[in-house]
């Protein structure tokens, strides 16, 4: 019997939340590095972690790129050709929807209210890290 692996979005702030502490972000992190399920990421997102990691808690560019790279090399690369306006209240929020529907992903894992109110986009689940480490 085929078993499809779950495909997943984190958002930027459970890549920062499982930097800086443990628990359930750190727990998600932790099961796309032992293969639990695949890790879709775009350009965008990974941009945007850099960012934050850089200007906001002004990390060493070394261990900026060094994280980036784990991440890389744990995920699949989506490279979303969409643009959509699923999150009126944020639209820089859009970039996490785009590259879960370009990547076929299952669930989006996020700590952002705004993106958590949708609920789901399609088929896609939108769910806190708490609440898909239950499903792992």
């Amino acid at each position: 019997m085929f078993l499809k692996m779950i495909r997943a979005v984190l958002d930027t702030n459970v890549f920062i939340s499982a930097l800086f502490w443990t628990g359930s972000p750190h727990n998600v992190l932790e099961k796309t590095l032992e293969g639990g399920f695949i890790l879709v990421i775009s350009g965008a997102i990974l941009e945007e972690i850099e960012e934050r990691l850089l200007n906001k808690f002004k990390f060493p560019i070394a261990d900026v790129m060094s994280f980036l790279e784990i991440i890389v090399l744990n995920s699949h690369i989506a490279k979303p050709n969409i643009k959509l306006e699923a999150v009126s209240q944020d639209p820089n929020d859009n970039k996490i929807i785009e590259c879960a529907v370009s990547g076929n992903a299952d669930y989006i894992v996020t700590g952002d209210k705004d993106i958590l109110e949708l609920k789901a986009f399609r088929e896609i689940k939108i769910l806190t890290p708490n609440q898909f480490l239950k499903i792992l």
